[in-house]
């Protein structure tokens, strides 16, 4: 294993090697019982006796129907947990169910909840968030006021959000916090995904989710404003997985961002996670990104932290519907565990009726080394990592701390985002993501396949948003 540079207490990231076919064709509108199971079903039924989990995927737009459900029921499948906005189910199932599953022309796909990976302030003025701010001619078109994100709803699909720290406080700048982990064995019967909302701190095992929420939009305010986000003013909602994250949560967050969009003005899912495997269109998590792009909801994963080899790219950052985000460093160098893509490597698709078109790289370079973000509130005795006190004053140690990955790139991204929403609340997700490319710095040295776009250019990208208007 290879990526992480920055030494945590609480949490190590990583991203699992994946191996990706050369130039595919794939056609995500139809399937047969042939290949609606993946295989990685049939082999952990065969490496063991009991049942599985799984996630099962039925055709349509929408929540699962009363037919889908009763379906799962006349099957025998007794523990089970449906989705609010998306057509899904995860389910524990056994071999004679899912070789009924397989058989049901309903039935999209059906994979293994298998557990994925957490990838794991200066950076403002890297990127040029700080002369975004500063530029009067940017206040001028808003308002009088600096970009700051304000109103933007973002998603932070992740480990929690600590809502005690002030920088991102719960009823304030965090307007909504949310525990969504589900226990599949500990069900009795098919029952609705359970949502904990109104949760003060629900990131209590990693703090993964907490430095994550601190780069898009801390305030800053434990360290008078010195350790501030790339967007102060957005509306932060946490949803919050725990340290131990499967497919069923990272699909469960943009569940609750489709249930609860209009509530919160939610434009943004940020998602510093990812897992192994090829890409493929029919995948839960895809399909769960394309309903959300489908919203009007920007989309960002996490590229990856196995650089600098070649073929090592977070399968669900290849859609090509979301925004993928490598990591740099404070310098605009490529950070060497930073996941690429593959030279020449993509193919067309067709979804939902429409022909796609997707390359194995990443969309743009953000900083993701060495970042100071919030940490989950803890006692000093526990603040020991060299980079920590190297870098951060003593009296900002019990509320930041150094991490670094494509996990804390992602954010920046996320933030740069909330920042062209507020400026131009029309663009769309496709308008977004090509801004966000056609600005970036071309990176000397480095073909596209490794660094998308180049590095990202939030000035520039704030200038091209208030053009469109």
């Amino acid at each position: 294993m290879s990526g992480l540079v920055g030494k945590r207490l609480l949490a190590v990231f990583c991203v699992l090697v994946l191996v990706m076919p050369v130039f595919s064709s794939v056609s995500a509108s139809t399937s047969t019982s042939g290949n609606v199971v993946e295989d990685k079903v049939w082999s952990k039924l065969k490496s063991e006796k009991g049942p599985v989990e799984v996630i099962v995927t039925f055709h349509g737009d929408d929540k699962p129907t009363a037919a889908n459900l009763e379906l799962l029921e006349t099957l025998g499948i007794s523990k089970a947990v449906s989705l609010k906005s998306l057509p899904m189910v995860g389910a524990v199932v056994s071999k004679s169910q899912v070789e009924e599953l397989s058989q049901q022309e309903e039935v999209r796909s059906v994979v293994l909840n298998e557990k994925l990976t957490y990838y794991n302030a200066e950076s403002t003025e890297y990127t040029g968030v700080d002369r975004a701010r500063a530029d009067e001619n940017f206040k001028q078109q808003n308002g009088g006021l600096p970009v700051t994100g304000k109103g933007v709803g973002v998603v932070v699909n992740d480990s929690g959000v600590d809502g005690t720290h002030q920088d991102h406080q719960f009823g304030k700048n965090l307007v909504q916090n949310v525990l969504g982990s589900a226990n599949l064995q500990s069900l009795t019967g098919i029952v609705p995904v359970p949502y904990v909302e109104n949760v003060p701190n629900t990131d209590t095992n990693s703090g993964h989710g907490t430095h994550v929420a601190g780069t898009v939009g801390g305030t800053g305010a434990m360290s008078d404003g010195l350790h501030e986000g790339v967007a102060p003013g957005a509306d932060l909602i946490g949803y919050g997985s725990g340290a131990g994250l499967f497919i069923l949560d990272g699909i469960g967050g943009f569940d609750y961002a489709l249930e609860k969009q209009d509530e919160y003005n939610i434009k943004v899912i940020t998602n510093s996670w990812g897992g192994s495997g090829d890409f493929d269109p029919n995948h839960p998590i895809n399909i769960a990104s394309k309903k959300a792009y489908d919203s009007g909801i920007v989309v960002l994963f996490a590229a990856g932290n196995e650089g600098p080899d070649e073929n090592t790219h977070n399968p669900y950052a290849k859609a090509p519907w979301v925004i993928s985000v490598g990591a740099g460093t404070k310098d605009g160098a490529l950070a060497d565990f930073s996941s690429r893509g593959t030279e020449g490597v993509g193919g067309t698709f067709e979804m939902d009726g429409k022909q796609w078109t997707w390359k194995d790289e990443p969309t743009v370079v953000a900083p993701g080394v060495d970042i100071i973000s919030t940490r989950v509130i803890a006692p000093l005795s526990g603040l020991s990592a060299p980079k920590d006190i190297q870098m951060i004053a003593p009296e900002h140690l019990p509320f930041y701390t150094v991490m670094s990955g494509t996990s804390m790139a992602t954010p920046h991204v996320a933030g740069i985002t909330a920042l062209l929403l507020e400026a131009n609340p029309n663009l769309t997700p496709d308008q977004v993501k090509q801004i966000i490319q056609d600005t970036a710095t071309p990176m000397a040295g480095h073909q596209s396949w490794e660094v998308g776009a180049g590095y990202v250019n939030a000035y520039e990208a704030v200038k091209a948003a208030f053009a469109l208007k």
